[in-house]
């Protein structure tokens, strides 16, 4: 079945093309990559659309603005480089796209119930006794009823400690539902589906096409609209964001500065070359600038910033 991408989600990648096409750095392949995208779906043509209304049509590479300039643009006091810090600054995070957009598009940050910005972690005690850790860039809405307790995960991840009630608890999602009644499981956003390790106790996951399992504690799933695929977990991993780490072990660099996205305004770009490398440390995650040199300097990669909303990674010359 054929993903396309929701109207936030395509605001969001609207504003991360327009930066990579106005940086100076972008190729004839990134341009024609923007048109495929660009043509691909309608929603995607009009996000656009609005963000040229105000920066002006971009019909080849020859039309982009030179680095320098994108540099002066940035530093001058003018309400142009307002629009750019904003639209660089929180591309990911998408606040403020939901403003340069209009109101076309709206935001799971603008409309939900508790959401945090990008860099912020925040704790929600619910009626119930029950407690969310939310990590950055996250958005949910809750719904407390008689019959029934639900989170509704738009955006981003938590680790739930669910309190024992009369009433189930669930997690509902895009891909499924989780459904626990006194349990303690890491929930998140990743790679187009849900990841989901159980920390204590057991959940149930029951994704769009009705399929079901049971996840028992120090166990994970990956989950989308029609598949179950099971994960090894290690506890540690999953809760070191609470306290501002990145605990990686075997993982690929894409997924590294994945995570890293969320704790930086810059747009970060990772070049395919480097995407697979394995990365394996403990990160800080409040100091994004001090973890990517620390990468560069144990890694064959080199690290290109352009202002500081625009960063490439690329393969380092030999």
């Amino acid at each position: 079945m054929k993903q396309t991408s929701r109207p936030d989600d395509a605001a969001q990648k609207a504003i991360e093309w327009m930066v990579l096409l106005r940086s100076g750095d972008a190729t004839e392949e990134d341009f024609r990559q923007y048109e495929s995208w660009r043509r691909s779906d309608e929603r995607h043509n009009a996000a656009c659309s609005q963000i040229e209304a105000i920066l002006g049509k971009i019909e080849s590479l020859n039309c982009t603005m030179p680095t320098e300039n994108l540099r002066q643009t940035l530093l001058a006091p003018s309400g142009r480089r307002a629009f750019l810090q904003k639209a660089c600054g929180v591309a990911a995070l998408g606040l403020f796209s939901g403003l340069l957009l209009n109101q076309k598009y709206p935001l799971p940050y603008l409309l939900s119930d508790a959401y945090t910005d990008t860099a912020q972690r925040r704790v929600i005690q619910l009626d119930d006794g029950s407690k969310l850790n939310m990590n950055a860039r996250t958005a949910l809405n809750i719904s407390m009823s008689d019959s029934l307790r639900n989170i509704e995960l738009r955006t981003g991840g938590i680790i739930a400690q669910v309190i024992n009630d009369e009433r189930p608890f669930t997690i509902t999602t895009l891909a499924g539902r989780i459904l626990a009644r006194e349990a303690r499981f890491h929930v998140r956003h990743e790679s187009g589906g849900i990841h989901l390790a159980v920390l204590d106790s057991v959940v149930k996951v029951t994704n769009l096409h009705g399929s079901s399992q049971q996840v028992q504690a120090g166990h994970g799933l990956w989950f989308d609209s029609s598949s179950l695929i099971k994960l090894a977990i290690s506890p540690y991993e999953e809760t070191a964001w609470t306290q501002g780490r990145l605990e990686v072990k075997d993982a690929t660099l894409a997924s590294v500065i994945n995570s890293l996205k969320n704790y930086s305004p810059a747009v970060i770009r990772v070049s395919p070359d480097v995407a697979d490398l394995r990365v394996s440390g403990n990160f800080p995650l409040d100091d994004v600038p001090y973890t990517l040199d620390a990468l560069a300097q144990t890694m064959p990669i080199a690290i290109t910033r352009t202002t500081n909303y625009w960063i490439r990674i690329e393969p380092a010359e030999v």
